[in-house]
């Protein structure tokens, strides 16, 4: 039997007109109310008319904001290709992105393009940035505005966004420093590279990393982590002058996130290929071509492109059928390759 907006109104004692607003995503209606009224459409099944509502919204788009660091940055190529992928399939449904690209060491931008994307009337925000006071209070302003936000990649903890998509970005420490505990010597030393600890993915994975090495008994030790903030300039220099200051006192290398290209040909200027242990994560040209030359040991992938493909499509979901979704972390698996994988 097919559940009605009229069943719906008729449960939760409130007229079709304030239904339509709550399914809709509209405001105007007290969050109890709200709340009640999406219980009772979800313990009944309801099913929106599909077929009415794409051709509504085929005179009047969706617009969906996404928030990401610079273009420059080539992981979040992979993101966007999956980004691309779930929007050819919605095209015919009225759906349009609206990119806005920040800053990746200033989280007054990322905070701002949220709001902005609220005031131009888009439907829903997908969003991958800094983790700060000032971000959370600008998703928390885009919930009250009744404009959903998903995470993806890296979390924003503390706010109202209604789920995060991405590796389970702990865990991906942890197995680095099981991975790097098996090929290093007790009391061996290890630079740790990241790209800013304000970031939830960067300050999880090295948190990770550290907790794995604990349960390890700490027979590896943490020399210096350098922040490169996805630059290959900042990451060169940076790791340059780690080597050049520790010299021989560097055994290993956890990449945890960054420019691999940048690390790959600091440890070629220091002639330290095949001397180095290096863990680091995903597998862009650069981390396949360090696996091909024997200068990176492991990388630990996480499947970017299902993160932005997944990451679109629930929010599209939730905004157009009013679907909850069904988890508030959102895993995507994590793969180890080394370079016989290749």
């Amino acid at each position: 039997m097919t559940v009605t907006i009229r069943e719906i109104a008729k449960q939760a004692g409130v007229s079709r007109g304030t239904v339509d607003r709550v399914l809709n995503d509209r405001p105007g209606v007290k969050q109890e109310v709200r709340d009640r009224i999406l219980s009772i459409a979800n313990e009944l099944n309801y099913v929106p008319n599909i077929a009415a509502k794409a051709l509504a919204y085929q005179k009047k788009p969706f617009v969906f904001g996404i928030v990401m660091p610079p273009k420059e940055i080539q992981f979040f190529e992979a993101i966007r290709s999956g980004i691309s992928s779930a929007a050819e399939e919605l095209k015919d449904l009225g759906v349009r992105l609206e990119y806005r690209f920040v800053d990746n060491q200033k989280p007054e931008e990322g905070a701002a393009a949220i709001r902005e994307l609220v005031d131009e009337g888009v439907s829903g925000i997908m969003y991958s940035f800094m983790d700060d006071e000032l971000v959370r209070e600008s998703i928390d302003f885009a919930a009250g505005r009744n404009v959903p936000v998903v995470t993806f990649n890296s979390d924003v903890e503390g706010c109202k966004r209604i789920c995060f998509i991405g590796q389970d970005l702990h865990k991906s420490g942890l197995v680095a420093a099981g991975l790097m505990n098996r090929v290093l010597q007790a009391d061996a030393k290890v630079l740790i590279v990241t790209g800013s600890l304000k970031f939830h993915a960067h300050r999880s994975r090295v948190e990770g990393f550290k907790q794995g090495l604990a349960e390890h008994g700490n027979r590896l030790l943490v020399q210096q982590v350098i922040e490169g903030y996805d630059r290959y300039v900042d990451t060169f220099t940076l790791l340059d002058r780690a080597l050049t200051e520790h010299a021989d006192a560097i055994d290993g290398i956890y990449v945890a996130t960054g420019d691999i290209g940048a690390c790959v040909d600091v440890i070629k200027k220091h002639k330290k290929e095949g001397a180095l242990r290096v863990v680091c994560n995903d597998l862009m040209p650069a981390a396949e071509q360090g696996l091909k030359e024997r200068i990176i040991d492991f990388t630990i992938v996480q499947n970017p492109e299902r993160q932005g493909y997944l990451s679109l499509r629930i929010l599209f979901d939730h905004v157009f059928a009013g679907k909850q979704p069904e988890m508030e972390h959102h895993y995507t698996e994590t793969h180890i390759y080394i370079p016989e994988s290749l």
